[in-house]
């Protein structure tokens, strides 16, 4: 299925995700294709793309953004053109764009740019996503991560951009050690993602909290315990379980969080994890908090400023340690236990589409209607990741609305 073609005046054009302002809507729209701007710059062809629930930040109106912007910073594709100062790169190489975008300086030193889909602040340049046919990538060489010819592992190297190493960012950034007890809030993409890291580094216990059904659903599938905050304190159900509390919270959800009535108040995950954190433990926080949030219910929250019990975390000498992801750290290993077969992190898609359905998409992830939805272009999705010439790994069903089979 071809994405992309001629507009009236012979220029080539494709389809994009694009955000305009309007929250709660998305466009997906013609727009020109990319091309180099840069002598560092390399034009991708997208094969797969993921939508990411830090998008639906943008969705959701809660982000500032520079108008328009096309979406999507969880990008698998092929190289379609480079810049004359891009090396390691070639025309045809299949590759992972990564989603921060940074510009390793001659000192050695890494200045980090922006991401691709949070480039959008004020005096920050701004970088157009790839929930696209076409992605332009900056200092390439720095930013695309080569992969193996064909199309094996396509969907888990589409979360080796972005929330794979989020999640273990979130276990390291709490302090995790072999042996702790872990509760994870959030059981959304990264959420799942983070308990399924602690299980296979060797979590003695994992508790996944949410309200979704569906979501603790997976996450007791991957053998972690599920707490329904519906049914009761989160922090009181675990501590029943963990009369001192666990070793490590991981605060996967972020400013957006919401109480058992579905009401979004900005401080609840990381005051229940303080509450839940044992003396001498330690909280991730990986979730999004933004320092300018128009959709915040108070003047301060716009800001960015939560009131936290400090004194108790304080008094328990807890630590408190999170912010955007060093992907280069993980991204490396993880793509080596992927490539051996240890992990499949895939398991977290439960949805492909084309792009055509996008817009209706988000709307569908912002009501938790599917866990993660892969947007597939010629070459991408499920259907392309074969583990050899003779077998084809389970792959993510495809869904309706519904729930029911495709």
């Amino acid at each position: 299925m071809k994405s992309h073609g001629h507009d009236s005046n012979g220029h080539e054009d494709m389809k994009a995700v694009e955000w305009e302002g309007k929250p709660f809507s998305m466009t997906v729209k013609s727009i020109p294709v990319p091309r180099i701007i840069n002598p560092q710059d390399a034009v991708i062809r997208c094969t797969s793309s993921g939508i990411c629930g830090s998008d639906l930040h943008v969705f959701h109106g809660r982000i500032p953004a520079i108008l328009p912007m096309t979406m999507g910073h969880e990008v698998v594709g092929i190289v379609h053109s480079i810049g004359e100062q891009v090396q390691d790169l070639k025309v045809g190489d299949r590759v992972i764009v990564s989603a921060v975008i940074n510009e390793d300086l001659l000192d050695g030193e890494t200045k980090l740019l922006g991401g691709l889909a949070f480039g959008t602040y004020p005096g920050i340049e701004q970088f157009n996503g790839g929930q696209a046919a076409f992605v332009r990538v900056p200092f390439a060489t720095d930013n695309c991560i080569l992969l193996p010819q064909g199309t094996k592992h396509e969907l888990d190297y589409v979360l080796l951009a972005d929330i794979f190493p989020t999640a273990n960012w979130a276990l390291d950034a709490s302090g995790f050690t072999f042996g702790d007890v872990v509760v994870v809030f959030g059981a959304g993409p990264v959420g799942l993602l983070c308990a399924y890291s602690a299980l296979f580094r060797g979590a003695s216990k994992v508790y996944s909290v949410d309200r979704v059904p569906q979501r603790l659903a997976k996450a007791k599938s991957l053998g972690a315990i599920p707490i329904d905050f519906t049914g009761g304190d989160p922090v009181t159900q675990i501590l029943k379980l963990e009369p001192d509390g666990v070793n490590r919270s991981c605060d996967c959800v972020g400013y957006e969080c919401v109480n058992a009535e579905g009401v979004n108040i900005g401080n609840t995950v990381i005051v229940n994890a303080i509450n839940v954190t044992r003396s001498g433990g330690g909280i991730g926080v990986i979730g999004v908090y933004s320092p300018e949030d128009a959709g915040a219910a108070t003047a301060q929250e716009k800001k960015g400023i939560f009131e936290i019990p400090f004194a108790s975390a304080w008094f328990k000498s807890q630590s408190i340690k999170g912010g955007i992801v060093p992907l280069r750290q993980y991204q490396p290993v993880l793509k080596k236990l992927i490539e051996s077969g240890r992990v499949k992190p895939s398991f977290v898609f439960d949805r492909e589409i084309r792009i055509e359905d996008a817009a209706k998409a988000y709307t569908e992830f912002s009501n938790h209607d599917f866990i993660k939805t892969v947007i597939c272009f010629e070459g991408g999705g499920s259907d392309s990741v074969v583990e050899d010439k003779e077998e084809k790994v389970e792959q993510p069903k495809k869904r309706r609305r519904n729930g029911g089979p495709a």
